[in-house]
């Protein structure tokens, strides 16, 4: 049987791999991703073969050449990276900035969420923290009005909802406990992310995923169903501010040295530094080191009046044992671990034994695995009265 923490070590390695690209996640396990024509049957291959049987010490010294140019290539890589953990691990102090400038926090958020808290908090109470929040106006504007939600009047005629009160009401109260934050962490996530344009969808599917499974969970714990969904949507708020840091700083460092290698006519170094692109492996080594902990001052920092969801999260980015955290750290947990299985089933990642042992190191609720199978994780329960 497999090691508990190892089991545990490699699912989150290979979640993260996920969240960045699934080729690469498949290739490092050993599986050929579909569509990916194999070397040996390749036209490539083929050429290779007939070459080989004629001019086999000049290929010997061209791979030994491109092995060479290769390692020099890394080196460069390796010298970026770290001149940019060294500027990122300066920026990371200084939360403030993180949160209003590079993840884009609107302080406003804290006031209506406070609000939407409260047991006895009403439309009319809501509306005008709403409505000083343009993009929010906005958001709420389009998303009443989408295909899926729309309403037809006695004659057949799609009802537009243009007014903000009417289209609050029409979501109501508990649903926008969900609505909101989900827009506003919609907004935050990164926009530049090439070469891995899977990035900015992965985490907004973890950031449902986990938050939907937190709030059914909760359901079972004796834990507030809505601060476990806004504590499992916020969780990765870390990992936006490392993604959206990582890709900035890294055009930033190449073009700053393919400057001075230009200006010092370093030709090797310029044509290496031309080569580089990001690396999935540092992006996961960044995750692994700050983004939880990111997530947890970030949280703090939001100063929630009657949302108490900032000690768990500060509890999680320690990695204690789940038998010592809290009621509220521990739904955490267990919703975060059942999201990664979900998803790395979903793309043929993780096998049914290692399904088991891993979910059984979460210590889930009676019920609780039964209720998550038949859940769907990839949007909000939304409820709406169509009356």
């Amino acid at each position: 049987m497999t090691d508990p923490q190892e089991l545990k070590n490699a699912i989150h390695d290979r979640f993260d791999k996920l969240t960045i690209s699934r080729v690469n996640t498949q290739l490092s396990m050993g599986i050929q991703p579909e569509g990916v024509v194999t070397y040996e049957v390749s036209e490539q291959g083929d050429a290779r073969r007939k070459l080989l049987r004629v001019e086999k010490q000049a290929i010997k010294d061209k791979e030994l050449n491109q092995k060479s140019q290769q390692n020099y290539i890394d080196s460069i890589r390796t010298l970026v990276h770290q001149e940019l953990f060294k500027r990122i691990e300066t920026i990371i102090h200084d939360e403030e900035n993180l949160l209003t400038q590079v993840l884009g926090y609107d302080e406003r958020l804290t006031e209506l969420l406070d609000l939407l808290a409260v047991r006895a908090s009403s439309i009319s109470k809501i509306e005008p923290a709403a409505a000083n929040m343009p993009w929010l106006y906005e958001d709420i504007i389009k998303m009443v009005n989408s295909p899926k939600y729309k309403r037809y009047d006695a004659r057949g005629k799609v009802v537009v909802l243009e007014n903000f009160k009417v289209a609050l009401s029409f979501l109501g109260i508990d649903n926008l406990k969900m609505v909101v934050p989900t827009l506003a962490f919609k907004r935050w996530l990164p926009q530049i992310t090439d070469p891995y344009p899977e990035i900015k969808k992965r985490l907004f599917e973890t950031a449902i995923g986990t938050s939907v499974s937190c709030k059914k969970i909760a359901s079972l714990s004796d834990v507030n169903d809505d601060q476990a969904f806004l504590l499992g949507l916020f969780h990765d708020v870390g990992k936006l501010v490392i993604t959206r840091l990582y890709f900035k700083h890294f055009e930033e460092i190449q073009r700053e040295a393919l400057i001075e290698a230009h200006d010092n006519k370093k030709r090797e170094e310029h044509s290496a530094l031309s080569q580089i692109t990001p690396s999935d492996e540092y992006i996961i080594s960044l995750y692994d080191q700050f983004a939880y902990k990111i997530s947890a001052g970030l949280i703090e920092r939001m100063k929630f009046k009657r949302i108490y969801i900032a000690n768990a999260m500060k509890e999680f980015s320690q990695n204690i044992p789940i038998t010592k955290m809290s009621p509220m750290t521990r739904v955490l947990a267990q919703g975060v671990a059942y999201n990664k299985y979900r998803m790395l089933k979903v793309n043929k990642l993780i096998s049914l034994d290692e399904s088991k042992d891993f979910l059984r190191q979460f210590a889930f609720p009676k019920g609780a695995l039964s209720l998550l199978k038949t859940t769907d994780l990839r949007q909000l329960d939304i409820e709406l009265d169509q009356n």
